[in-house]
């Protein structure tokens, strides 16, 4: 069976969020489609995982020279690694993401699990997946050019899948939704319109 993890950095909680409402209409379509489909969730405000900092690696280094890849230190890196389809929902914040998101990142970065290195030292993806998903929301607009001069996480997360082997990595950004004169309301369905439809060909 295959397994579709959905990794929710929705800050302001589901009843709030606009990314929140465009990835669960994405997920709904995506299920209605695949039924058989296995659903795991990582809720990042959940999780309250710390950043790393020396203690941290000095951990992690512990283990993984001990070669104790089950450690529960590693639950995340693991489930992260097994997923066919990954989704991420993170809001457009400071010309990224939230930074719980990168304190995830963090967490799955384990060399052994989600990358590795060949004998000739070339870097070597170790994930299962084949897409991965990011849904994003943001106040403002950007033209094109200005969504990568700004930043946005996208080139991040895109780099991070050419690392862990992910051959697939989209985007759904829906803008605008604080400008004045802007029908917030009218661009949220416009963006969930886009997410059934992504989701029927994803």
């Amino acid at each position: 069976m295959e397994k579709l993890l959905f990794v929710d950095c929705c800050l302001r909680g589901r009843e709030k969020s606009a990314t929140y409402q465009v990835a669960d209409t994405f997920l709904k379509t995506y299920r209605e489609i695949h039924p058989q489909i296995q659903l795991e969730e990582v809720v990042l405000a959940e999780e309250k995982l710390p950043c790393y900092t020396g203690r941290e690696i000095e951990q992690r280094d512990r283990l993984l020279g001990a070669g104790q890849l089950d450690a529960p230190a590693f639950r995340l890196a693991r489930q992260f690694a097994q997923a066919d389809r990954i989704l991420i929902a993170a809001p457009y914040w400071d010309l990224s993401f939230p930074a719980m998101l990168k304190a995830y990142i963090e967490h799955i970065c384990v060399c052994g699990i989600t990358f590795g290195y060949a004998d000739g030292g070339a870097e070597v993806g170790l994930c299962r997946a084949q897409k991965l998903l990011l849904v994003t929301t943001s106040g403002g607009a950007f033209s094109e050019g200005e969504m990568w001069m700004r930043g946005t996480g996208c080139a991040y997360l895109k780099a991070l899948c050419h690392m862990f082997g992910i051959p697939d990595f989209q985007s759904l950004w829906v803008q605008g939704l604080d400008i004045w004169g802007n029908d917030r309301q009218m661009l949220l369905q416009q963006g969930q319109s886009d997410a059934r439809e992504l989701a029927e060909r994803w």
